[in-house]
């Protein structure tokens, strides 16, 4: 009896349960620890190599993930370079292009000192249509721009443009060509610091000299079968038609980061200038609250679009908004603001919807709250704004 237990736990000590695979198997599947002879690794050798081999493909795996991602590393930093070196080479061939054809031009007078110098003493602006130099030299037109800084309606500082606030409440400040020079960065706080009643009599100065009274909206018609080829604004037409008539190329543009050739209103005027003829100039409305000429001036371009008129405005090339323009059942010259926010024509924190904002507070003094407040955190609309939308929506279906 007693050889027989001895047996039994002579055969249960000869064994061992693997913890992975959870079999019972013979000592002499486990492998010894080296430092200790007489002491057993608590999982088998087969669980063991298993081990092993699944730690050898994760680090190979490991491993060629690495590499790949250096080579893809490296061929990003590779591609870099080449761009910078085909960036660097281009800016290096138009300095050249562009030395070469100041050499070309004659020598001209400059309309501030009066004094003839070469015309690589005078600057230029690159645009659709070329490039096209200043009728000032370099340093008559830095006095000019120095002489034309605007005041800070704060502190009364001149100040270049480019210290002016960009972004006021949510609002941005510059667009579709222009921009309200409102305070410098620096008067900021203090003008945020005011009441809405003093905010609202800076800003509207400020916008009365960004857009003084007598803001037109106008088109550019052909001579010879009065279509509507252009839409803008200005408030002084008769210097702005002289521009556009001055502002011609034969060089078709690119539009846009995929190229796009552009037939630019300069190109036009320069086919009718080839065959002695000039564009006509109308006024389609005055805008009797000037600032919001912007917003009139979008308004006018969505509404040719749809009526079909062959604009050249930049706005025709954005195929995606000329659709959408085009499936509106909106009237562009009718719809309220609010609406065409809503329907996102306009957006609610740029400047036609600044400019709108404000110009509504004007007639509703002390109201400011009561009508449409836009931020660019959402927009909420006053009652009125639904009452209006409601008589746009039955008017729409009335017709």
């Amino acid at each position: 009896m007693q050889r027989d237990e001895i047996s039994v736990v002579e055969l249960i000590e000869d064994e061992r349960s693997c913890p992975q695979c959870k079999e019972t198997k013979p000592l002499a599947a486990f492998s010894q620890r080296k430092a200790k002879t007489d002491e057993c690794k608590k999982i088998c050798n087969e669980c063991e190599q298993l081990n092993r081999r699944e730690r050898y493909h994760r680090m190979t795996a490991h491993r060629e993930s690495w590499h790949q991602q250096q080579q893809e590393r490296e061929k990003t930093r590779q591609q870099e370079r080449n761009r910078r070196i085909i960036s660097r080479q281009a800016d290096e061939e138009h300095w050249r292009e562009r030395e070469n054809w100041y050499l070309q031009q004659p020598d001209r007078r400059c309309r501030a000192c009066c004094k003839f110098q070469p015309a690589s003493a005078f600057g230029g602006v690159s645009s659709a249509n070329g490039f096209t130099l200043y009728t000032r030299c370099k340093i008559c037109h830095e006095a000019m721009l120095a002489h034309r800084q605007l005041p800070c309606c704060l502190c009364q500082k001149k100040t270049c443009r480019n210290d002016f606030l960009s972004h006021f409440n949510g609002y941005t400040l510059c667009g579709n060509g222009t921009a309200l020079s409102l305070c410098c960065k620096e008067c900021e706080a203090a003008l945020l610091a005011l009441s809405e009643v003093r905010q609202r009599t800076l800003i509207l100065s400020c916008c009365q000299k960004a857009f003084p009274a007598g803001q037109v909206i106008y088109t550019e018609r052909d001579p010879e079968t009065d279509e509507i080829h252009y839409v803008g604004r200005t408030g002084n037409p008769k210097r702005r038609h002289a521009q556009h008539l001055c502002d011609t190329s034969s060089t078709l543009a690119l539009w846009g980061t995929e190229r796009k050739v552009w037939y630019t209103r300069g190109n036009w005027i320069q086919a009718l200038a080839d065959r002695g003829l000039k564009p006509s100039m109308q006024i389609l409305q005055t805008i009797e609250t000037s600032p919001l000429v912007i917003e009139w001036e979008q308004r006018y371009i969505w509404h040719g679009i749809q009526q079909g008129w062959q604009l050249l405005n930049v706005e025709t090339m954005d195929q995606e908004l000329v659709a959408r323009i085009k499936a509106s059942s909106l009237d562009f010259l009718v719809a309220p603001f609010e609406l065409l926010v809503q329907e996102h024509f306009f957006s609610s924190h740029e400047l036609p919807a600044f400019l709108r904002y404000w110009h509504q507070a004007e007639y509703f003094p002390g109201r400011a709250s009561s009508v449409i407040t836009i931020r660019s955190q959402g927009t909420s609309y006053s009652p009125a704004f639904f009452s209006l939308t409601q008589q746009y929506a039955s008017s729409l279906r009335m017709s």
